[in-house]
């Protein structure tokens, strides 16, 4: 997962690029990075680590411009492209699948790779980049993507004319915004309308699946569409558990979605209990939705460090698990005695999950009822880069009853694609639904 932010605006704007790419923070947390226009030179500055230590309020006071993106990524980004064509610097969410085949026909005429030992070793940002950088023009990079990428995208491009940004089939996230400013209006592209509510942009748009649009300081045009409805997937994940509850993705409310979920599950799989209770954070709406479904009391028999990170999102296995064993501190007085809905948003492995029914046992609980807000896990995401491989989803080893009896849950129900469908209330033919074994 990444976010990425871009803005164009009449005066300066660094503060606004600063807080857009920051709250797309719990999109990763690995990299960092801005990016401006600096009197007609384009400059990046890129830092392993958090938004907020690397670019400090002391380091921003020596910015000064009206454009720039903002990228927070598993990967070192932004990167800087250029060619006899075109020149940038780009920002990119998304996952190519078919990188080896790419980069095989970059070397065979002979391009060099710096640092090349394996594919691998060549990250995504770079590689769509270079397909770009090759094009006379954006928009024709772009077709160049939709053509020879195999996988999903959202791209953002610092040029000196202004911002380019471009979205590939819909699983990536990409959305407009404005807001009124003394000098004029400015204009804003964000993986999430969670950059927009406290820097005040107003939602303009989703950029369109297939679409490729320009922000300059006249405002936002839409220069291609490369494709119709009928090619269009919606990244489903995305209201389950990536975005941050206050976006609002192709028009639909995050924390709205998660709730519908929650409420789904409680008609789907009623049960005697004393409180519903999420995973936090991840579980928070998804549990309201049950609890006020079901009449049950919600409260929290686990309290998320504040000061822990997402567990999802690192790209090491052992990462993700020692962090997730960090973040989670159970209350025993809540616990103990009582009947628990516990209520996530999904289960991949299922070693957490056996982790947090352990403690809860432990401490008491009389009974533990599992609600997952997604079906069951059957193949990593070839769209995205968390889940690595198959074997890894534990719905492919185990029946739901086996997981159910190895996870420590008395009863264990998961949402269905229907439950999905009805929350999302985008056709299912739209949802990509492939990570649960479905075509559509």
């Amino acid at each position: 997962m990444a976010g990425i932010f871009g803005i164009v605006s009449k005066e300066d704007c660094i503060k606004e690029l600063y807080l857009g790419t920051f709250y797309l923070q719990h999109r990763s947390q690995d990299y960092c990075g801005l990016a401006f226009n600096d009197s007609g030179e384009l400059r990046e500055f890129t830092h392993r680590g958090l938004l907020r230590q690397q670019f400090p309020k002391e380091r921003l006071k020596s910015f000064s411009r009206n454009m720039g993106l903002g990228s927070v990524s598993v990967t070192r980004e932004p990167v800087s492209f250029a060619s006899k064509y075109q020149e940038g610097i780009l920002t990119y969410d998304g996952n190519v699948i078919n990188k080896s085949e790419l980069i095989n026909q970059f070397l065979d005429d002979n391009m060099i790779f710096s640092g090349y030992k394996s594919p691998d070793d060549v990250q995504d940002s770079v590689l769509i980049s270079m397909l770009i950088a090759e094009a006379p023009n954006f928009e024709t990079g772009i077709s160049r993507l939709i053509n020879e990428v195999h996988g999903d995208f959202s791209v953002i491009a610092l040029t000196k004319e202004g911002i380019y940004a471009a979205r590939g089939w819909g699983r990536k996230p990409l959305i407009l915004g404005e807001k009124e400013n003394d000098r004029g209006k400015s204009y804003a592209v964000s993986s999430e309308s969670n950059s927009f509510i406290n820097t005040r942009f107003k939602i303009q748009r989703d950029v369109e699946p297939g679409e490729v649009v320009v922000l300059d300081k006249s405002g936002v045009h839409s220069l291609k569409k490369f494709f119709l409805g009928e090619d269009k997937k919606f990244g489903t994940f995305e209201w389950i558990y990536t975005a941050y509850p206050p976006s609002i993705i192709d028009g639909k409310s995050v924390a709205g979605v998660r709730k519908k979920i929650g409420a789904a599950l409680a008609r789907r799989y009623p049960v005697e209990a004393d409180v519903v209770s999420p995973i936090p954070n991840s579980g928070r709406w998804h549990g309201i939705g049950y609890s006020e479904e079901s009449g049950i009391s919600y409260e929290e028999v686990y309290s998320r460090y504040d000061y822990s990170d997402r567990s999802y999102t690192p790209g090491e296995q052992d990462r993700r698990d020692e962090e997730a064993s960090l973040k989670l501190i159970p209350i025993e007085e809540v616990i103990r005695g009582k009947r628990i809905i516990l209520v996530d948003d999904s289960i991949v492995r299922g070693t957490q999950t056996k982790n947090q029914t352990m403690k809860l046992r432990e401490l008491g609980a009389k009974e533990i009822h599992g609600r997952i807000a997604c079906p069951p896990l059957m193949a990593a995401c070839q769209y995205g880069k968390s889940t690595k491989e198959d074997k890894d989803c534990i719905a492919r080893v185990m029946s739901i009853d086996e997981i159910r009896k190895t996870r420590g849950f008395d009863t264990l129900g998961y949402a269905t694609v229907d439950d999905l469908e009805g929350a999302i209330g985008i056709p299912r033919e739209k949802l990509c639904l492939d990570c649960w074994g479905c075509t559509s």
